[in-house]
């Protein structure tokens, strides 16, 4: 899964930065587009881009800062465009909403901006905020064919099918989770190959998160709201949205690095696309742990899981998997007897301490099968002797008393995911 649109340059992740990219890393995140908009977000997406090789950077003059452009901003821009990872123009736009720059020169900043795009065969990812005509008609003026997303797209059926007509993708990010709103119905009519995922962080964050600072991480839930939307399973989602954004920006599946991740002391292994010699790139040094993860659940193959872990204990590393928990209902046996030995540590994601809690979240809701399941799977790998981390994500509201017993009486260990607000 690719976050299409982050902002992990903005102050709002200055404390906790590194923390909030593994987060997402460990949720199944595989990429990041961080969006330089003027003088100071260029510079920083270049930083980040040089710094993770799973970053990517878009660059461009935001509406708001249409008035800052001059021949130095231009020439920044077509700077950051020279690096290979910077693979859009954007966000460009109009913003008829907060108007912090005239309307007219909103107008001819887009027009150079759309140029530049061309010159450099750039698609461009598109802001727009009351000017959804506006934008258009700049569009058509221009004339020619369109790459691109539409970014933080809220409208309707009909201008998305207008947007898709002119090549555009359509980016999707925590609106659709709104109760208030009725973006649900557009994606559900919104042709798969057109949709791409994105956060926006740290804003437009999901419900039941609305209000907090928003972080790529999220994206995971905007899959899962997808998918109920469009009946699909999360899985597909996650393979159809990131194939469309790897075409957008002109990516290939290459682009992106070795499926092991590199964050501080423990290397991010994604299970669905890892290989044993994958491991091999991460040099061990200053690795203390692996850490088995991604957007499906890495138990559904148990044995690929076994051939990561015993890879990574050759390497010297502590092993981590991350789970939803229901392995043993698929497989049909107690798979922990298998992790014994093997991997140190079972981390299973919950929502609540109850079906009912944890299904408001989860996609495809568990129902009480599944959930008397996870129970049996966390005792028998605590019995096992395995460490079981019952990891219980915080929502607004959370109790965590009944989580601490439901930990308690399962013999594992209780943890808490906390988002900063």
């Amino acid at each position: 899964m690719i976050d299409s649109h982050c902002h992990l340059n903005l102050q709002h992740f200055e404390d906790d930065r590194e923390a909030a990219i593994a987060r997402a890393v460990s949720d199944g995140v595989i990429g990041f587009v961080n969006i330089g908009y003027d003088r100071e977000s260029l510079r920083e997406t270049l930083e980040l881009v040089e710094r993770y090789p799973f970053v990517f950077g878009a660059a461009g003059v935001h509406p708001h800062d249409a008035a800052a452009l001059d021949d130095e901003l231009e020439a920044q821009v077509l700077h950051a465009l020279d690096h290979p990872r910077v693979v859009a123009v954007g966000e460009i736009g109009l913003d008829f909403y907060r108007n912090l720059a005239p309307r007219e020169v909103q107008i001819e900043t887009f027009r150079r901006m759309i140029k530049l795009a061309r010159e450099r065969d750039k698609p461009i990812v598109i802001h727009c905020r009351d000017a959804f005509n506006e934008v258009l008609d700049v569009l058509e003026s221009e004339g020619g064919t369109y790459r691109g997303i539409f970014h933080a797209f809220s409208a309707g059926e009909a201008e998305a099918r207008r947007v898709s007509e002119m090549g555009f993708h359509v980016g999707i990010g925590g609106v659709v989770t709104y109760r208030n709103a009725r973006l649900g119905e557009t994606v559900a009519a919104i042709p798969l190959e057109r949709l791409v995922l994105e956060t926006d962080s740290p804003y437009l964050t999901p419900h039941p998160w609305r209000g907090k600072r928003n972080e790529p991480s999220f994206v995971t839930h905007v899959a899962r709201t997808v998918a109920r939307s469009k009946g699909l399973s999360p899985a597909e989602i996650d393979r159809a949205t990131t194939e469309n954004t790897l075409a957008v920006f002109g990516l290939s599946p290459e682009a992106l690095p070795r499926p092991v991740y590199r964050i501080e002391a423990a290397a991010y292994i994604q299970a669905a696309a890892a290989d044993p010699a994958d491991l091999d790139a991460v040099p061990t040094e200053g690795v203390s742990e692996a850490i088995i993860t991604g957007f499906t659940d890495p138990l559904e193959r148990i044995e690929h899981v076994l051939a990561l872990a015993a890879r990574a204990k050759e390497r010297g590393w502590r092993v981590r998997v991350n789970t939803a928990g229901l392995a043993n209902l698929a497989a049909g046996r107690d798979v922990t007897r298998e992790l014994k030995g093997i991997v140190d540590e079972v981390n299973v994601v919950l929502f609540g301490a109850s079906a009912r809690a944890h299904d408001e979240l989860a996609y495809p809701a568990v129902g009480n099968e599944g959930w008397a399941s996870i129970k049996d799977f966390v005792r028998c790998s605590a019995a096992s002797g395995i460490e079981t981390v019952c990891e219980f994500v915080a929502v607004p509201g959370f109790e965590p008393e009944p989580c601490r017993e439901f930990t308690r009486e399962l013999g594992a260990v209780y943890d808490i995911r906390m988002y900063r607000s």
